[in-house]
């Protein structure tokens, strides 16, 4: 599994090597680190000078969405945001993870040495209580996670992967997996739309991009419409 941490496969060889495959891994590790820190402090010179783009929503100034968003909403369960360093790095107005910000989320850039130590000590604080948005065949329905449903264990925080596919793939196998999966089934992307064009029409027909996935998240979980509609 991909990690922030360097990943080391087997030990040094019979005459004291590191075997080729893991010297290959170990140097993947060490450029995949770089890279993050690069994407992130692109991130911060845009945050503090943010030029022609709003530094909160990542649009044009003339197409700034902030004004138009809900205030005062605060998300019940606590939120956080992984994002992959490439989104970061990019901060591309197409991106929606970035709106949960707005309403409370907190920000950690995945493969920051300090954004994955704190995350780590977050879910270690509460397992039980901490979910990560993510489909797999481990995946928990969260329709399952309404009071009263299958799942007993009230949700206290909510972990949403926020990257490509392949990148949100790595995010996922580096949470350990004690921690629920959850998955939604109502997301559908005639019905929020998308601000991404992805090459073959039919896979585009089912994908929902992180803030729609989020709301029918809450909404199946049986949460505040009021946060659903915001």
């Amino acid at each position: 599994a991909a990690s922030g941490d360097e990943a080391r496969e087997g030990g040094p060889g019979e005459e004291g090597v590191a075997k080729p495959k893991a010297k290959r891994r170990v140097v993947s590790a060490i450029d995949e680190r770089a890279r993050a820190r690069k994407s992130w402090e692109n991130y911060q010179k845009f945050q503090a000078e943010p030029g022609h783009k709003c530094p909160r929503c990542w649009l044009m100034l003339r197409h700034c969405c902030c004004d138009g968003l809900p205030k005062g909403v605060v998300l019940r369960p606590k939120v956080t945001v992984v994002f992959h360093h490439l989104e970061l790095g990019r901060h591309l107005g197409s991106n929606t993870a970035k709106l949960l910000l707005h309403f409370g989320a907190e920000l950690c850039a995945w493969g920051i040495d300090e954004h994955d130590a704190k995350l780590r000590q977050v879910l270690m604080q509460d397992t039980a209580g901490t979910v990560v948005l993510f489909p797999s065949s481990r995946s928990i329905a969260a329709s399952e996670m309404r009071p009263g449903g299958a799942s007993p264990t009230p949700v206290r925080r909510i972990v949403v992967l926020d990257g490509g596919w392949r990148e949100c793939k790595r995010i996922n196998e580096w949470i350990r997996p004690e921690i629920r999966r959850c998955v939604v089934s109502t997301a559908r992307r005639e019905e929020f739309g998308g601000t991404r064009k992805y090459g073959n029409p039919a896979d585009a027909e089912g994908r929902v991009q992180t803030a729609a996935a989020f709301a029918c998240m809450l909404q199946e979980m049986g949460e505040d419409p009021a946060h659903v509609n915001a």
